[in-house]
């Protein structure tokens, strides 16, 4: 099943991927965050969160590596 992921503030809920329900709660003052599949809505949060922790980690895992080679090849023109 679809949810659509909504915040209001600090609060993030999950709703059935419904679109009236979502415009409902759109006119009430919540933003769209994104769309996930799940079984239920505490799923759809926690998968929305591990989404978000996985681009976060592959640009630093970029950076880990670039920043060595970066620093040889300065070292050996130098």
């Amino acid at each position: 099943m679809d949810f659509y992921i909504l915040k209001k503030q600090q609060e993030l809920i999950a709703i059935p991927a419904n679109e009236n329900s979502c415009k409902q709660y759109l006119d009430s003052g919540y933003f769209y965050i994104d769309k996930v599949a799940a079984c239920n809505e505490t799923n759809a949060l926690k998968r929305l969160q591990s989404k978000q922790s996985k681009t976060l980690k592959k640009p630093l895992l970029i950076a880990l590596i670039a920043l060595p080679v970066i620093f040889g090849i300065w070292y050996s023109l130098s």
